[in-house]
């Protein structure tokens, strides 16, 4: 096949133009994996986030109350459940946070520890101390490590929590990080003493659980709902504006990527566009000594597509080395922002995949107009030039 060979030599004595349509396509190629990469780590990081560090399934109170009462019941039936692994009565509510002249707001979790220790692994994400420690230390608490930091407090020390009329001095007996915006307010207290400060007795603000299956969520929201008239919800619906986030991400990416593929296409078809130009007279002789139109086709559309492999070679490599450098040197994320702390890399072997693909589409798309443009050039003419 003459058509390959012509291709062939082409290539090998022009490698400029071979070094401009790699690294084109390269380049192109790297920066979409990079940012597949960057857009799958954050979609993975943040589902685990909103997964780990936040209940699969609530119920809350009733439309026209404030609090559970029978929170016990509720905790027995949705324990029977198959899916779910834990449940745990929480009081929630907002304070203020006071130690010598700092002041923060808190968010307060009144929880039994034995029961919310499984529902969220909170010893798991537990830097100093022991969170079942508040089940004999009524008046300890665990609080975010970002919020201890702020308040200027340590472990053994005291602070006190302010809430309308009601105020207790508390001793820090553990620090907890989860890597999230709640660090920076969360203060995890026993559930009486939860109630107390609420002013309230023997009520919760909500029943939480844990299941095996997460999926499962919904459907058993649904089936509570449909049996009581208490607020069940799964973490899909809770958190549902923020999962919306990926659908707009996709999009904006769709049109990146397209925008980055045009780029590329006009990169390697320009290039191309030079080397016809300089190649005219020779294109000229090959098609007096008999060489048809569709060959002299064949043969820029096999450059072009030589050129592939290596550009998504290159580009993979450079994508590789891009991840491993951002793995290496963690860039750090505001998580009250973003919900998650540092930006990750998840390049999978389909990135790679599409990678190859996307090298071969270009380079093929690149190379039909100067083929055509090739082809169509009067023999004598380019001879004569």
């Amino acid at each position: 096949m003459f058509e390959l060979e012509i291709a062939r030599r082409h290539i090998t004595s022009d490698p400029k133009m071979v070094l401009f349509s790699v690294l084109a396509v390269a380049l192109a190629i790297a920066v979409i994996v990079v940012m597949m990469g960057i857009n799958e780590g954050y979609r993975s990081d943040l589902v685990v986030s909103l997964v780990e560090n936040s209940p699969h399934l609530t119920i809350s109170p009733k439309e026209d109350e404030d609090y559970i009462t029978l929170y016990r019941s509720l905790s027995a039936i949705l324990g029977s459940y198959p899916q779910v692994e834990a449940v745990s009565p929480r009081m929630l509510g907002k304070a203020g946070a006071k130690h010598r002249d700092k002041v923060r707001a808190a968010s307060i979790i009144g929880a039994l520890p034995e029961a919310e220790d499984p529902l969220l692994n909170v010893q798991q994400d537990m830097v100093s101390g022991r969170y079942l420690d508040l089940t004999f230390r009524k008046r300890g608490a665990v609080l975010g490590d970002k919020l201890a930091e702020e308040l200027e407090l340590s472990m053994g020390e005291t602070f006190s929590l302010y809430r309308q009329n009601q105020s207790i001095t508390l001793e820090v007996v553990g620090l907890i990080r989860t890597g999230t915006g709640a660090d920076q307010s969360t203060v995890y207290l026993p559930l009486e003493t939860a109630q107390e400060l609420m002013d309230q007795q023997d009520v919760v603000s909500e029943v939480a659980a844990r299941l095996n299956d997460i999926d499962a969520a919904p459907m058993i929201a649904s089936d509570l709902n449909s049996r009581f008239s208490y607020r069940a919800e799964s973490w899909q619906e809770r958190n549902r504006d923020v999962l919306q986030i990926f659908d707009t991400q996709d999009v904006v990416l769709i049109i990146f990527y397209s925008l980055i593929f045009v780029i590329a296409l006009f990169g390697v078809a320009n290039t191309m566009i030079m080397a016809v130009t300089r190649r005219t007279k020779e294109i000229g002789i090959l098609m007096a000594i008999g060489a048809c139109r569709q060959s002299i086709i064949n043969i820029y559309l096999l450059e072009s597509m030589i050129l592939g492999p290596p550009a998504a070679l290159l580009g993979s490599a450079l994508a590789y080395a891009a991840a491993k450098l951002i793995e290496a040197y963690p860039i750090s994320l505001p998580s009250e922002v973003y919900m998650v702390s540092h930006l990750t890399v998840e390049i999978t072997s389909q990135s790679f995949i599409l990678a190859v693909g996307f090298a071969l589409v270009v380079n093929l798309l690149a190379g039909i107009y100067p083929a055509l443009k090739a082809s169509r050039l009067d023999p004598v003419e380019a001879i004569g030039e």
